[in-house]
């Protein structure tokens, strides 16, 4: 070691610059390779009938080590294309909602539905247990639920980020929409996310503690709330689009809620949308509430066709500047 030490000292000032940058050079190539933007993965890519193109992603999500899987549809030809995010219900996967992707393919949008957070192949064995987890209620169903919506809805700014880069996709002209637990995360994103300017939610929960608890706002919401632990509450409030009303306006709208739904409320969406609608003003064609009363929790035809004319029609539409608040 002395020897080496002694050597050092007599190379010539040149030299040893070189020497100092070729020990520093590993630590710099890493340093930009962690500050370059996340890739999108390309799995596999097949032409379908309609001039139409399926690819299967793997996405850069909120977690810079765990992959978002997706599927995207959208025209073989054209674009900058607007997006769609089609988002599916508690304990589906993205696989659901591909018949969404390639309708609104067909309409000239570049549709992509992904694995929302614990679903699909992001799911760990054992995670849905218990026979009535989707009714929630129960303090484990609902973190399960509510970390899903959570996730998921951080996820979709890096997934943006990424589309953006994509030469066939206009960033600037986004649709959210989802069944259940899908539509409920796009309501997040639409209190959350700016580039997300038209939402259509189906069959999904605004009210998210009325959701949870299966209770309307009031004393005996209040005391099953308090029987909750503090990351739990933490949780659902972190989210719940029932207190960010100013967040939303002027983005497109569409709720489609069922009267016959043993899971959400439609006087929760009703209420909803009538404390919404003041917010609104010269804006009101812009928030729509179409009730279906004999309706369960599902998705009828009638449903999606008006959620997804929504869709069109709000993609289409110059986007508006966001309310000042």
């Amino acid at each position: 070691m002395k020897d080496f030490g002694f050597a050092m000292q007599r190379l010539s000032r040149p030299a040893t610059i070189l020497a100092a940058f070729l020990v520093c050079l590993p630590a710099a190539l890493f340093a930009a390779a962690a500050g370059s933007p996340p890739e999108i993965q390309i799995l596999e890519r097949t032409d379908l009938p309609g001039g139409l193109v399926r690819e299967r992603l793997r996405l850069p999500g909120f977690d810079p080590d765990e992959a978002v899987p997706a599927i995207a549809i959208y025209p073989a030809k054209g674009g900058p294309f607007p997006v769609a995010i089609c988002l599916h219900c508690f304990r589906g996967s993205k696989e659901n909602l591909e018949p969404w992707c390639r309708d609104l393919a067909a309409e000239g949008v570049f549709a992509i539905t992904i694995d929302a957070y614990l679903h699909g192949e992001r799911s760990i064995d054992g995670i849905f247990h218990g026979d009535n987890i989707a009714s929630l209620g129960g303090e484990y169903s609902i973190w399960v639920h509510q970390s899903s919506i959570a996730r998921t809805a951080r996820d979709i700014p890096v997934i943006l980020d990424a589309l953006a880069r994509r030469p066939d996709i206009d960033a600037s002209r986004v649709a959210a929409t989802g069944f259940s637990m899908g539509a409920s995360t796009a309501m997040v994103l639409a209190c959350r996310e700016p580039r997300v300017k038209v939402v259509a939610s189906i069959v999904g929960a605004v009210d998210f503690w009325w959701d949870v608890t299966k209770i309307a706002p009031g004393p005996e919401q209040d005391t099953r709330k308090a029987s909750y632990g503090p990351r739990l509450r933490e949780l659902v409030n972190s989210i719940d689009p029932k207190t960010r009303f100013s967040q939303i306006p002027p983005k497109a709208l569409f709720f489609a809620s069922a009267g016959r739904d043993e899971y959400i409320d439609i006087e929760s969406i009703r209420r909803f949308v009538a404390e919404l609608e003041p917010l609104y003003g010269k804006d009101r064609d812009r928030l729509r509430f179409v009730p279906f009363p004999d309706a369960g929790h599902g998705v009828t035809e009638d449903m999606w066709k008006q959620a997804r004319e929504w869709i069109l029609l709000g993609l289409k539409q110059k986007p508006q500047a966001p309310n000042p608040r």
